[in-house]
């Protein structure tokens, strides 16, 4: 090493002993929910559910409950707003479905609740009695098949319900009182039968947030005129009277559907402020005596439109490569972005294309993954990282495509050098292809019949760098290390340029070494050693990627740190 080097080496170490990583949680509580155009029935996923989910990278779906009356007429949830009644028994087949599905990595699954084709009076009893039951009984069959709740989906399909008009004989005044009823009426008959199942709406406060945005720029001009003018303008007050009544342990999630056109993570931020602030445009919208329901009860979730991403450039619909980049990793920073800014639920919506494969053997249809390669890989990784990367290990091992891009990786090949000691030149066996700095020439490092040994260093590390890497490239680094007597082992992914250059601009990586198998990578650990690994992903300025194997605070020559079993494996 240089003596530069040497000097930017001693602050990274500093860096890397007092600034201890924070482990990765594979326990993670966001969720991805599917929803498009291959909304299944309940027959579809009897049949497919085990595919389902073993084939894709959701933690749920939204799904239709379907029903057929006597006389064949077929009745489905995703069409609840008219006053045709239901029979339990129409449903019966349904329940069995659901009931036959053993749900494994589906745990949040929602029964779509579409307020279409919005044939009910807000004035007459009898239609909304109606609509209350059947709500009651959707509600009913969720709980008792253990759905996580509905999906509420407001828009109509049809009729304008949430879109005050003069026409109607009665004042906005006078509508927004009956919708908050109404809305009180159908949250009652929620709650008499699933009092605390989670309510995910497509949208709600956000719905008219996002009118407001294109008509001012300051919440404080969001006036009740230019609510009144809005196609949800009632939307407000029908969630006024859900919050009169909503039970303490439900959850409502403002699904946010206008997450579909946020681009980077300080749209998706501020689209999540707008929501959750006790001072932003969503509250405002709420009455004063629900505002404590609101801040505890309601979180913020996001829609996310694929056909964004696959889409050609000119549609109206179109989300471009980022710079320098592909349209796959706009995607990835997006659906990121999303998922770091939601509470729990990111709903992911397409209409063109089909995660599984339609009823119908005869209809065209093409995946997503055929549409837009590596997108469920994608997908996978931004929701949990560590999983994704454990079953791609587990499948590059498989194939024999697992290349440890380490040279002497085990330890096993030595090479003669020769330092200084009191003075004197010294022999002394070193492990080939690995380097070692310490920050006071005091302690020693050796070769040690298959490991890289370092005695009585209070500050120091061995380490290779790997010329060249790309930005984006994801890869798999871990290594082994067990210590005896005093000291401290951690091991730490620092960035080079082209040059050799530190790139201190770029964060580095700290991994601890526990006494456990590491979650991704499952090879045997020797006893009484521990293993550090994870997942690194190369950043924008960064060419060479460095592996370091540091000890810190040895005092003594017998206190000793191993090293061996070092990987470093390209995943994508």
């Amino acid at each position: 090493m240089t003596r530069l080097r040497l000097h930017l080496a001693v602050i990274l170490f500093w860096t890397l002993f007092l600034c201890p990583a924070v482990a990765q949680d594979d326990s993670h509580r966001k969720k991805f929910i599917e929803l498009g155009w291959d909304c299944p029935n309940t027959a579809y996923l009897k049949e497919h559910h085990e595919e389902m989910q073993r084939t894709t990278p959701f933690d749920g779906v939204m799904l239709a409950l379907e029903g057929t009356a006597p006389d064949g007429t077929r009745y489905s949830s995703q069409s609840m707003m008219d006053a045709q009644a239901w029979d339990s028994a129409w449903f019966t087949q349904a329940i069995d479905n659901l009931k036959a599905c053993r749900w494994t990595t589906f745990t949040d699954n929602f029964l779509l609740f579409n307020f279409t084709p919005g044939q009910v009076d807000w004035y007459d009893d009898s239609d909304w009695t109606i609509l209350c039951n059947k709500t009651t009984l959707c509600a009913k069959i969720a709980k008792g098949t253990g759905l996580k709740g509905f999906a509420a989906d407001f828009e109509p399909y049809g009729k304008e319900v949430f879109k005050y008009s003069s026409e109607s004989g009665h004042s906005y005044d006078e509508m927004k009182q009956i919708a908050r009823k109404r809305g009180k009426q159908w949250m009652e008959a929620i709650a008499s039968e699933y009092p605390d199942m989670v309510l995910l709406t497509l949208f709600i406060a956000d719905v008219n947030i996002q009118f407001h945005f294109h008509l001012s720029a300051r919440y404080d001009h969001f006036t009740e005129e230019k609510l009144q003018s809005l196609p949800y303008g009632l939307l407000p007050a029908f969630f006024n009277g859900m919050l009169d009544a909503v039970p303490p342990r439900m959850r409502i999630v403002d699904g946010c559907e206008n997450g579909y056109y946020r681009n980077g993570i300080n749209e998706f931020a501020r689209h999540a402020l707008a929501i959750q602030s006790i001072g932003g445009p969503a509250i405002r919208l709420v009455a004063p005596e629900n505002r404590q329901k609101y801040i505890s009860q309601v979180q913020v979730g996001f829609g996310f439109y694929l056909d964004m991403y696959t889409n050609p450039e000119g549609d109206a619909h179109y989300r471009g490569p980022t710079e320098g980049g592909t349209r796959l990793d706009r995607l990835e920073e997006n659906l990121t972005a999303a998922l770091e800014t939601a509470d729990e639920y990111v709903w992911i919506y397409g209409e063109k294309r089909r995660w599984w494969k339609p009823t119908d053997a005869t209809t065209q249809w093409q995946h997503w993954e055929d549409a837009l390669p590596g997108m469920d890989r994608t997908i996978r990784s931004t929701k949990n990282p560590l999983q994704a990367a454990k079953m791609e290990l587990a499948m590059l091992r498989k194939e024999n495509r697992a290349v440890n891009l380490l040279k002497n990786p085990d330890f096993t090949e030595s090479k003669p050098e020769t330092i200084q000691l009191d003075g004197q030149p010294v022999e002394i066996t070193i492990p080939a292809e690995w380097s070692f700095w310490q920050d006071k020439p005091i302690g020693t490092w050796v070769w040690d019949d298959g490991s890289a040994k370092l005695s009585g260093v209070p500050w120091g590390c061995i380490l290779q760098g790997i010329l060249p890497v790309k930005p984006g490239e994801s890869y798999y680094v871990a290594i082994d290390g067990k210590q005896q007597g005093a000291g401290q082992i951690n091991m730490t992914i620092g960035w080079a340029d082209t040059e050799g250059k530190w790139n201190w601009a770029l964060e580095t990586r700290v991994f601890p070494f526990e006494n456990k198998l590491d979650q991704i990578d499952s090879r045997e650990l020797p006893n009484g050693w521990a293993r550090a690994g994870g997942i690194v992903k190369i950043p924008e300025g960064a060419a060479e990627l460095r592996v370091m194997a540091g000890v810190k605070d040895q005092s003594a020559k017998t206190d000793a740190a191993w090293f061996g079993n070092a990987v470093l494996i390209r995943l994508r």
